[in-house]
């Protein structure tokens, strides 16, 4: 009896290549597909169907997905159960959050509002600021005026205070040299003089209307001296030439200026202008540095309240470039003593001056007076830092000491002295004439020297 045929693979081949250079490499068929063209159990792949398994292996991807789809059908019948139980809770939640939205919205909008309200205010408030401003900028432009003003005043009072004091000098000498020489006074002059006597007596104090003696002239000549060989003579440089007298002995502006060189006793090789010139220029070279200077005109005053002091004043233009030899400085410039010898001289730069802050920053010429360079109110601006901001053009003389404007007034009376000095003649200087008006000069609001300096 014949058996019946066997049921041909359908499973994938499994016969192993024989390619060279790789080994256990295994034929790609994935399942037996009969050959009907040749004879026999052959495959497509040319293989036989002993190579080919016999039942196909279900692929691991088709349960892989059948497993999927068992979860997710046992998770969506999760979910249906959660959704039909947690719907209502979700609006009730959804319907929460929008009235806390819509709260929110119009807190968000007041508070704008209010901030809008907030910056019309601030706004407002600039507006004020700015018109602040500028009535604080047309006071201080106001203010800038007024104080250039009374700047200008304070100096034109000095100037008519050395007017005055020179004025008084001037009837000084003229009361003397009438002394001197015995004028008569005429009846027609002494008619002239009651208005002025009057006007002096009345702004005099009343101790300085008791009569005091006249002062005796002094012949100052001096005698002919040899204009050949060295002289000596002391000179002080001083830091501008418009300063009306030299500074106080043992004071701080003096004891700056001694530390610093500018009061030397100069060797003069002759009399010369040259010898002159070349002496200065050498002694204070560190100090003046080429720039041009001149002698100062300097007078003794015979004042009640200056007695003795020299009054200093620039050279008349006409003599600035004349020739600076012994007679010369002996007939303008010189303080000389009883003997007609030259004592002392007072020089100053023609164009430029000294300040403090130069002169701190000079070289040293004598030790010991570093002490006097301590702040000093008279001296010193208020702000050391202020001081060294300024530029170098902008500083202040180291003469330029501006007092108080309270002490710088004067009454109405003493005003008015100046023009009566200028209009009275010589005959109607009487008695009551000479009873002179108290002047208050700088030198004494600043306690300058009442003597004259000496080595």
């Amino acid at each position: 009896m014949d058996q019946p045929p066997s049921p041909l693979p359908e499973g994938q081949c499994r016969y192993i290549l024989l390619v060279p250079g790789i080994k256990g490499q295994r034929c790609a068929c994935a399942h037996f597909s009969h050959n009907q063209s040749t004879p026999g159990a052959t495959c497509d792949c040319g293989h036989m169907a002993c190579y080919h398994v016999k039942t196909a292996e279900q692929p691991a991807e088709k349960r892989e997905l059948d497993l999927l789809k068992q979860r997710l059908e046992v998770v969506e019948r999760q979910l249906d159960r959660e959704q039909q139980g947690a719907f209502g809770s979700l609006v009730s939640r959804l319907g929460e959050l929008e009235d806390r939205l819509d709260k929110t919205h119009d807190e968000a909008t007041q508070e704008i509002r209010t901030s809008y309200r907030n910056i019309n205010r601030v706004w407002q408030s600039v507006e004020l600021l700015e018109q602040r401003c500028l009535q604080l900028h047309e006071a201080m432009r106001t203010e800038s005026i007024r104080v250039t003003k009374i700047d200008h005043q304070m100096r034109s009072v000095a100037d008519r205070q050395l007017e005055l004091a020179d004025a008084d000098l001037g009837l000084e000498e003229r009361l003397d040299s009438l002394e001197t020489h015995h004028v008569p006074v005429s009846p027609a002059s002494r008619a002239s003089t009651p208005q002025f006597s009057h006007a002096t007596q009345s702004s005099v104090p009343a101790e300085a209307k008791k009569p005091t003696p006249l002062p005796i002239s002094v012949d100052r000549t001096p005698p002919a001296q040899g204009t050949s060989g060295p002289w000596t003579v002391h000179i002080s440089l001083l830091p501008s030439s418009s300063q009306p007298f030299p500074f106080e002995r043992d004071t701080n502006a003096y004891k700056r200026c001694l530390s610093r060189g500018l009061h030397r006793t100069v060797v003069v090789a002759g009399a010369d202008s040259h010898s002159f010139c070349a002496a200065v220029s050498t002694a204070f070279d560190a100090v003046l540095k080429g720039r041009p200077w001149m002698p100062l005109k300097a007078k003794l005053c015979d004042a009640t309240q200056l007695r003795g002091l020299p009054m200093l004043r620039p050279l008349d233009k006409k003599l600035v470039d004349a020739q600076y030899d012994l007679e010369f400085l002996r007939e303008h410039c010189a303080v000389s003593d009883s003997s007609g010898n030259v004592e002392s001289l007072y020089i100053a730069m023609r164009h430029d001056t000294l300040s403090w802050h130069f002169l701190r920053r000079s070289p040293r010429f004598l030790d010991g007076l570093e002490t006097c360079w301590s702040f000093d109110p008279y001296l010193d601006p208020d702000d050391a830092q202020e001081d060294d901001d300024l530029a170098c053009d902008s500083r202040p003389s180291a003469g330029h000491i501006m007092p108080q404007l309270s002490s710088l007034k004067r009454r109405a009376s003493d005003a008015t002295q100046t023009s009566v000095f200028g209009s009275a003649s010589v005959g109607g200087e009487g008695e009551n004439a000479r009873k002179k008006m108290t002047i208050v000069s700088l030198s004494t609001i600043i306690d300058l020297p009442r003597r004259v300096e000496k080595v």
